[in-house]
């Protein structure tokens, strides 16, 4: 792993999706299949989830919000969920290539523009294809964006792990012992999930709510590595990018709370300086699980800002 919040953040599970996609489709390209869902009906957005790695079935909280006046579309990156490449390595797996797939699934849907909705690394992505195809965006919601600059990656993985606390290094420490961990490893993963989790949510209350939601979206550790270690290569900074080329409408919202999104807001309000900045009380990193209500009023905004209904 190249950061350490990938341990935080790419959290695996395997539970199956409480809410029903209307469908599911996916696109064949020359090397990959990319697979999405899409719920509701009404005028599009597109959701890209975070990781890097975990597939886009974590947003279905999100997309259940979409859903109830307007269309979803969530989208499997490549080498997460259904969406599968071959080979699977630093060919298929890299920023270009995500921005790629991004512009060709918008050309399969027949969209003359996108209106995007990304969610942590889904933000960065978001941007990074709207700096490259900015007269393809019809809009940006960007919630608990992570690093829009790679440089500042330390200090966001510094923010996050002052969280732990004392008792949560004594459950550390107890699966942490080969003995336990060897004696019941699903309980162990459980228990890192759950620690991973509460370092970045407000409300130790809805803890099993966020956990569970988070385990909806399977993780892919290899697409994660890959694509982490092309940041880094690249050096990955676009505020300028972004700032110079797109001009478009933009919401960022965030949990006042989630120590990702409070450390980036600077990079953001830099990238987005026509943005509305909209934060979320007693939030951290996950406002469609923790605050679904402020969130779906954020929704229903952005849609009206954008397709002017």
């Amino acid at each position: 792993m190249t950061t350490l919040r990938c341990t935080l953040l790419l959290l695996l599970g395997w539970m199956c999706c409480p809410a029903k996609a209307q469908q599911h489709d996916s696109l064949v390209l020359s090397n990959a299949c990319l697979h999405y869902y899409t719920y509701g009906n009404g005028q599009p957005l597109l959701l890209l989830s975070g990781g890097p790695g975990i597939s886009g079935k974590q947003e279905d909280d999100m997309a259940a919000l979409v859903a109830t006046k307007y269309k979803a579309i969530v989208l499997d990156q490549r080498g997460t969920g259904l969406s599968w490449t071959k080979p699977m390595d630093t060919s298929t797996i890299n920023l270009r290539q995500a921005i790629a797939d991004i512009e060709s699934l918008r050309q399969h849907l027949g969209l003359e523009q996108l209106a995007i909705s990304g969610h942590s690394w889904g933000a960065m992505l978001a941007s990074a294809y709207a700096a490259r195809h900015p007269d393809k965006v019809k809009g940006m919601l960007l919630i608990g964006g992570g690093e829009i600059d790679i440089s500042l990656t330390t200090a966001v993985n510094e923010n996050v792990n002052k969280r732990f606390q004392l008792g949560d290094t004594v459950v550390a420490n107890y699966w942490m012992n080969p003995m336990n961990l060897n004696r019941s490893p699903d309980s162990a993963a459980m228990a890192n999930r759950r620690l991973g989790w509460k370092k970045l949510i407000y409300d130790d209350k809805k803890l099993d709510k966020v956990v569970a939601q988070a385990m909806h979206g399977s993780f892919s550790e290899k697409m994660s590595e890959l694509m982490w270690n092309n940041l880094q290569v690249i050096k990955f900074n676009i505020i300028d990018a972004v700032k110079y080329n797109y001009k478009g409408p933009a919401i960022i919202a965030l949990g006042w709370q989630d120590p990702i999104a409070i450390t980036t807001l600077h990079q953001y309000v830099q990238a987005y300086p026509q943005a509305t900045i909209r934060g979320i009380p007693f939030c951290g990193h996950m406002p469609a699980t923790e605050q679904p209500e402020k969130m779906s009023r954020i929704v229903n905004e952005f849609m009206r800002k954008v397709y002017g209904q």
